[in-house]
């Protein structure tokens, strides 16, 4: 990983962060095949790590591209690095868009709302609003 990311940040010129949030493994693995096909490479870890390495990176070799790179990655962030058209890597991006069913402390990514007025449940089924938390 350390010297992947060295190499990578070495070699391509153009650098894409991608939020990997609620995206599975099985994504992953269908984008990383399809950027290899387009000459790209998907690096994820941990950021300590990716940060690290581009410090020393950035020690043998100062480049200001090295702090950017090493500023943005906070969160779930993977990079793509590339010297190719970045549109292409968007439209593989785009392709592995995925519908997901809501989870416990997620964010929504629009702004839900419940009308008031009948649920159609009877008094015994509010226990599932409960549950909720509504």
């Amino acid at each position: 990983m350390w010297t992947t990311v060295q190499k990578c940040a070495e070699k391509y010129t153009k650098c894409l962060f991608v939020n990997v949030d609620n995206v599975t493994s099985k994504q992953i693995c269908i984008m990383r095949k399809e950027l290899r096909a387009k000459n790209a490479v998907m690096v994820m870890g941990k950021n300590t790590l990716l940060k690290r390495a581009l410090a020393e990176l950035n020690e043998k070799k100062p480049n200001e591209r090295f702090v950017k790179i090493s500023s943005q990655l906070v969160l779930n962030t993977g990079l793509i690095f590339t010297n190719g058209d970045l549109t292409e890597i968007k439209a593989i991006l785009d392709s592995q868009v995925r519908e997901a069913p809501a989870r416990i402390g997620a964010m929504a990514p629009d702004d839900v709302v419940i009308p008031a007025g009948p649920t159609g449940l009877d008094p015994k089924q509010t226990s599932f609003f409960q549950a909720l938390a509504i």
